[in-house]
């Protein structure tokens, strides 16, 4: 019975120093990373993280589009697929800034007159574009996407100039990302959201280009415990079962009780993107309520018998840990316990 946690931003950006971690008491946390076998990792988001554990091949992309829309609840069929994440770009200097969707809500209504007049313009190059969520959107299209492109996750908070679509037809999507603009410039939309005072949606991000293909290796877990569309897809896509993330860790202690003691379930933690946006104060809150909410009682459980194991694999945008922690583990006072910030300096 092992619960394998995977949590995104456990970390903070490494240029930081120990300062935003310092005054934070997570005991469990640190019992997990100091009794259990630790070790550090390089910094990876979650879409590259999930990647890797589900050995996607790429293909001129990492093909995550098609398996994050049968998380979405639809079938990607034999198209070629990206993702088209609505974006607010602004200026900063010579830069331009992008926030993805933590930072504003879009409507269904929104998305579907955004959707009207983008397919418009791109439907004579073949293009649609579906909005399955109204904060996700994919563009489907028949002709092979020979692109190179980043994660949304990965680009919020930052300059998108890096970033912005490579590889052989990466000039046609940069073209495309600049049409985008002028095309919801002055969109009727964003002018009534700007007179609400919310952040108009001025572009899209373009990314996880491929087609569906066979993952190419078995399911490394029984259950995925996630709201995330690409874990979803991946469950789909490995013929295993995804189940909605509870608020407490209870029900996914009571499923493993009761399933064969191989079992191995992912949960997938999702924060807010506080690291990227710099707001240090909404990345700790997030931090103790994991402590007290999940990392408190997983380690409980383990240390009182009801639970084998529990693996972590924290993130960050630089370095992030893996952690596991067994029941053998728990007599082993000689390893001190460290603050979380020892492990980022």
């Amino acid at each position: 019975m092992n619960c394998h946690l995977l949590v995104p931003d456990l970390f903070w950006p490494a240029a930081a120093g120990i300062e935003p971690y310092r005054g934070l008491e997570l005991p469990a946390l640190e019992s997990l990373l100091a009794r259990g076998r630790s070790r550090k990792t390089a910094g990876r988001s979650l879409e590259r993280w999930l990647a890797g554990a589900y050995h996607v091949v790429p293909q001129h992309d990492l093909p995550l589009a098609p398996l994050a829309l049968r998380g979405d609840g639809a079938e990607p069929g034999p198209h070629w697929w990206m993702r088209a994440d609505p974006v607010h770009l602004r200026v900063q200097g010579d830069r331009l800034m992008l926030a993805d969707a933590s930072r504003f809500t879009v409507t269904v209504e929104e998305a579907r007159d955004y959707l009207a007049v983008l397919n418009r313009h791109f439907g004579a190059d073949g293009i649609t574009l579906v909005a399955p969520h109204p904060h996700r959107w994919y563009l489907r299209t028949a002709v092979e996407l020979r692109v190179r492109t980043t994660p949304t996750a990965e680009v919020a908070g930052k300059g998108i100039e890096p970033f912005l679509p490579a590889g052989e037809d990466g000039a046609y999507w940069r073209k495309a990302v600049n049409e985008v603009q002028m095309l919801l410039h002055e969109h009727p939309c964003n002018a009534a959201r700007e007179a609400r005072g919310e952040l108009p949606i001025n572009s899209v991000w373009f990314w996880g280009a491929g087609r569906a293909a066979q993952l190419a290796a078995g399911a490394p877990y029984a259950v995925i415990w996630c709201r995330h569309p690409l874990a979803r897809g991946l469950a789909a896509a490995a013929g295993t079962e995804a189940r909605p993330l509870p608020e407490s860790v209870e029900p996914v202690l009571q499923a493993l009780r009761a399933a064969p003691r191989e079992q191995v379930h992912l949960v997938v933690l999702e924060t807010p993107p506080a690291a990227a946006y710099g707001d240090i104060t909404a990345w700790r809150e997030s931090v103790l309520a994991l402590e007290r909410r999940w990392f408190a009682p997983l380690v409980a459980a383990v240390q009182d018998g009801a639970l084998d194991a529990v693996t972590l694999d924290g993130l960050g945008p630089d370095f992030g840990y893996t952690a596991g922690l067994v029941r053998q583990d728990r007599m082993k006072f000689w390893r001190w316990r460290r603050p979380l910030h020892a492990y980022a300096e």
